[in-house]
């Protein structure tokens, strides 16, 4: 059960009020290894991309996910905020609920909190030529196989796969065309 907690969001364009189950700031488009939650980033713009979640119903923001792996549809749902900001402050309109904050994977701390983009702040070097060219890129979970992927094409090949096979299941869950082929994922018999 996702909780919403009611929140202000401070960014660039406004402010949000209200509730939500959670937001994302970040500044590529993958997170937590979904590559479509942020399908236009920019590295270089020196902007955020915020996406604020409204619903905590489950399958609502089950469908969100499966929009997302359908081309990053999700961006222009009525049941979120997709937004580029360059700042933005998130503070808890509950005195006694607490909104804990994920910094990349790791918990950084409690709300009210201050983001503000630094663009172009710090310079990356890396030897792209110093790499091993069979380097492994790591593996996918598709339903009860797990698959080893050793190239990035195999690596986006079973990425894909992955998430047909969602989209699928959130289209038997919900009654809904989600990929726009014009048919429903049929229900598996038992």
């Amino acid at each position: 059960r996702v909780e919403p907690i009611k929140m202000r969001i401070t960014y660039d364009e406004g402010v949000y009020e209200g509730n939500a189950s959670m937001f994302f700031l970040g500044l590529t488009n993958s997170v937590g290894g979904f590559e479509q939650i942020v399908p236009d980033a920019k590295l270089d713009d020196g902007k955020f991309s915020l996406i604020i979640v409204k619903t905590a119903n489950i399958f609502e923001i089950l469908h969100l996910v499966a929009l997302m792996l359908n081309g990053g549809k999700h961006v222009e749902d009525h049941r979120l905020i997709y937004t580029k900001t360059s700042y933005l402050h998130a503070e808890t309109l509950e005195k006694n609920n607490k909104m804990m904050i994920n910094l990349d994977g790791e918990y950084g701390g409690d709300a009210p909190m201050t983001f503000k983009n630094m663009h172009q702040h710090i310079e990356i070097f890396a030897n792209g030529d110093a790499l091993p060219s069979n380097a492994i890129m790591g593996s996918v979970l598709t339903g009860s196989d797990e698959i080893v992927v050793e190239s990035e094409d195999e690596e986006e090949e079973a990425y894909n796969e992955a998430s047909k096979e969602f989209v699928k299941e959130v289209e038997r869950l919900t009654d809904e065309d989600i990929d726009g082929d014009g048919k429903i994922a049929e229900k598996e018999k038992h």
